[in-house]
């Protein structure tokens, strides 16, 4: 091959324009070096339709004309001979176009309407197969294509087909790129609706957990407002019982019936009945400022100095109407020890537990059912409640799932399965503690025992 030639051939292989993917930038600087080379002033990228049944023309040259781009199609039904030698996958050289069997068809309307003599076609291949051709024409006297000319030509030819790849590349990478972005802009809209799901549910949980605590409170209140008309009842009818005393020592004064021991009887009688009153009316005292601190602790959660074991019980006594249905013992050990801490998560935890010991532990028949609970102080200055019951014990694969939010065993009965979980979120979170839970059913009576450490 000519040193011109071999510097053309250079001079592209070596441009950026080939593999920057710009597919007109790069047809511009090889028909150049085509027509340069072989001396043409016409010179065309043609490539195949889908299926081969034509060849369109992606970019062409003419300087005599002055044309840079043609809209045209061959179709492989009106040039039977010239596909022919294309599927060949090959140079075709036409010497002299008009006689040449590959392209004598395009004799009168092609070659005489354009002047042209002399054609050479170079396979542009990609991939492994072929594309397209560059199609290189000739006017004037026929020419002779030779041998350095066919595989200068069918070098530029597999140029292109780099220029292709670097396209195909760019392409790939910009699809990519917008893949990456359309896929960023999901996943953001996805964490966003995640998001408002996640709220909504920690919201609508937030609700529930409300919900059930105003049904344990409401639960509470009907207990109390019994347990409160007892002494109150008592000590109603001892006022009463004193106030016939009064009325009948009355008459008998009047009447000046009364006698010395009328006068000792009605005092001791009277004595009585004000110690009666006295007593009951400081029970229902008692009842409602324990009713009232504990459901309003269980709804403000604030931090206080307070002596643990005296503040259990003081929850406890609240809890009468719940444990005497089922005439539950409770009994709490332990020392009075001061912390400041959450009053009101205690309290909701101490009512959620005895609660669940009341309607599952002992919900069968039970001979002498039982609340143990005590409270220490561990080595690391921290409390520990233990709460224990002698009912019927947890099964394990309920025991797995007990502290999880809505799972209930109870659920037809009205059950919300929250109770426990409120349980774990307020030892965890709101006492920054932790809480355990065993229990054996292969024991009679050996129920179930959490401990709770904050």
């Amino acid at each position: 091959m000519n040193n011109q030639l071999e510097a053309l051939l250079n001079a592209v292989s070596k441009s950026e324009l080939v593999d920057k993917g710009d597919l007109a930038a790069a047809s511009q600087l090889i028909l150049a070096a085509v027509m340069e080379g072989l001396a043409v002033k016409r010179s065309g990228i043609w490539l195949y339709q889908e299926e081969g049944a034509g060849i369109s023309c992606f970019y062409l040259v003419d300087e005599e004309l002055g044309i840079t781009e043609e809209n045209l199609v061959l179709q492989r039904k009106d040039l039977p001979h010239y596909f022919a030698a294309l599927d060949e996958d090959r140079i075709i050289a036409a010497h002299d176009a008009r006689t040449a069997p590959e392209t004598c068809e395009f004799t009168e309307s092609y070659l005489d309407v354009l002047g042209i003599t002399s054609m050479l076609d170079t396979p542009i291949r990609h991939s492994g197969k072929t594309v397209g051709i560059i199609c290189s024409e000739h006017r004037g006297v026929a020419r002779t294509w030779t041998e350095d000319e066919m595989v200068f030509a069918g070098v530029l030819s597999d140029l292109f087909g780099r220029a292709i790849s670097a396209r195909e590349k760019l392409d790939y990478e910009q699809q990519l790129i917008k893949t990456n972005q359309n896929l960023e802009a999901l996943v953001a809209q996805r964490t966003e609706h995640l998001q408002q799901t996640i709220e909504q549910m920690q919201t609508l949980q937030q609700q529930l957990i409300e919900s059930e605590k105003l049904a344990s409170l409401g639960n509470l209140v009907a207990g109390m407002a019994h347990e409160v008309n007892t002494p109150l009842g008592i000590a109603l009818t001892a006022t009463s019982h004193l106030k016939d005393g009064i009325t009948k020592l009355e008459k008998q004064y009047h009447g000046q019936a009364m006698t010395r021991e009328d006068l000792l009887s009605f005092l001791e009688v009277a004595k009585s009945a004000i110690d009666l009153s006295e007593s009951n009316l400081y029970r229902a005292a008692t009842l409602v400022t324990n009713f009232k601190r504990t459901s309003a602790d269980q709804h403000h959660f604030e931090h206080e100095d307070i002596l643990v074991k005296s503040y259990v019980e003081q929850v406890l006594s609240t809890l009468v109407p719940i444990t005497k249905k089922k005439n539950v013992q409770i009994i709490t050990q332990g020392s009075d020890i001061r912390k400041h801490t959450q009053p009101g998560a205690i309290a909701q935890i101490i009512t959620n537990l005895v609660n669940n010991s009341c309607h599952h532990g002992f919900e069968e028949q039970h001979e002498n059912p039982m609340i143990q609970i005590s409270i220490v102080e561990n080595d690391q200055n921290k409390i520990e409640i233990r709460f224990k019951d002698n009912g019927c014990g947890i099964n394990q694969e309920s025991l797995k799932k007990i502290f999880d939010p809505f799972y209930t065993t109870k659920r037809s009965q009205g059950g919300t399965g929250l109770g426990l979980s409120i349980v774990h979120t307020l030892a965890t979170q709101n006492l920054n503690g932790k809480i355990e839970v065993s229990s054996d059913q292969a024991s009679q009576d050996s129920g179930t025992e959490f401990k709770i450490i904050f």
